[in-house]
């Protein structure tokens, strides 16, 4: 979170002696400068718990039944993974806190987000008028916005925020009765049949997604614009601005992701580099943000299974939260993130404690992975947030190195 964010976080301290609450109080304002900010429990937006305390489970249950949905963060020696709340391991510090609240101000924003793309959607059709006669007048030329030299055209407010909401078209309109249509079907896979749901993968690399991931890597590391040029339509990518340009709409673009590739199309993939002094128009509508564009290719081309180099039976994690006002939400991403962010859980866990079907705890996990913020756990008890080790002290005493000296330190 932001040092200069002016609206502070409100928060209620719980379990703690006048001791420890003056010494969290002074904390809070001082080394996190003023991110948050101890209030009484009917102002607060977060309670925070000392797990440690002999009735912190009656604390708990208290808190979450006298404001339910505010987040709760509980303070303790031990590693905790309780649904619904935030864990920070004592002794505590500055980047951990800092992380719990940048982590709670997003899911804010996205459930904000999520409610406003839902209201939109649900929205009634507005009638439109009758329009009028029309009158004797020439027509007007229509205008184009073109890309030219790695520069965008300039463009008025209306072309702006139609180029905004093409961006997210796909995102307004999915919810979760209409998931299916936009996730594709596999009618070679049972995803009731427990047997099938362990072998339900697929390899990115022979999809269309390998490629576009090959050719964004290559153009990020050349900081050059480069095409990647295939059976279907050419795709150029644009490491600068991170947007993507094709002349296709989702539709076209779904069908092609979820066709493998044979050794004959294979052959006929080539990436190569775009002369930026060529003066080339591209229609503006057809630009579309690299993440979000791999987002969705990801989708299409999992379809509900799980990406190979993955353990299906081991723990994942999410690094941090996806931007999900710029992301296709699928169904019960949020609660699907709010898990994987707390602590490392295997992907048929997830489905099982969330009641949700594999396939889209699958699917979600294919889109994270490929924009590069999911990562695969050794152990189920690794934390997400580590503890900084102790620093030693750069200067000892006298006595400290005399000491160090006859020891043979």
């Amino acid at each position: 979170m932001s040092k200069s964010n002016k609206t502070p976080f409100r928060i209620a301290l719980h379990g703690m002696d006048t001791r420890t609450y003056k010494t969290m109080e002074m904390y809070l304002k001082g080394p996190c400068r003023g991110a948050a900010v101890v209030v009484e429990d009917a102002e607060a937006s977060i309670d925070m718990i000392d797990a440690d305390h002999p009735k912190a489970r009656d604390i708990l249950d208290a808190r979450k039944a006298a404001a339910p949905g505010r987040p709760i963060i509980l303070l303790s020696l031990q590693n905790l993974q309780l649904d619904n709340t935030y864990f920070i391991k004592k002794p505590v510090n500055v980047q951990q806190i800092m992380a719990v609240l940048d982590k709670i101000k997003a899911v804010a924003e996205a459930r904000k987000a999520a409610a406003e793309r839902t209201k939109i959607a649900q929205a009634p059709a507005k009638i439109p008028d009758v329009p009028k006669p029309p009158m004797d007048e020439k027509p007007k030329k229509m205008a184009m916005d073109v890309y030219v030299n790695k520069a965008k055209a300039p463009k008025t407010g209306d072309a702006a925020e139609h180029h905004k909401a093409s961006k997210h078209h796909s995102a307004m309109q999915l919810n979760e009765g209409g998931f299916t249509a936009f996730l594709g079907t596999l009618s070679d896979i049972d995803f009731d049949d427990e047997v099938q749901l362990l072998t339900a993968c697929y390899d990115p690399r022979q999809y269309f997604l390998g490629y576009v991931m090959s050719a964004y890597k290559t153009a990020n590391l050349q900081s050059r614009v480069l095409q990647l040029c295939s059976i279907w339509k050419p795709l150029t990518i644009f490491p600068e601005s991170q947007e993507v340009w094709i002349d296709a709409d989702d539709k076209q673009t779904r069908a092609f992701a979820g066709m493998p590739l044979g050794k004959g199309s294979v052959g006929k993939m080539i990436l190569t580099a775009v002369d930026s002094t060529t003066a080339i128009q591209r229609a503006e509508d057809k630009f579309q943000d690299m993440g979000a564009f791999i987002w969705k290719l990801a989708i299409w081309t999992s379809k509900g299974r799980f990406p190979i180099g993955l353990d299906i039976q081991g723990p994942v994690y999410l690094e941090r939260w996806p931007n999900f006002t710029r992301l296709v939400i699928t169904p019960d991403a949020l609660r699907i993130a709010a898990l994987l962010v707390q602590a490392p859980r295997t992907p048929l866990e997830v489905a099982g404690l969330l009641h949700v079907k594999p396939q889209y705890v699958f699917v979600f996990i294919s889109a994270c992975q490929t924009i590069g913020i999911l990562k695969q756990s050794e152990r189920q008890a690794d934390a997400v947030i580590a503890v900084e080790p102790t620093k030693k002290p750069k200067n000892e005493g006298l006595l400290s190195k005399i000491l160090n000296k006859l020891r043979g330190a």
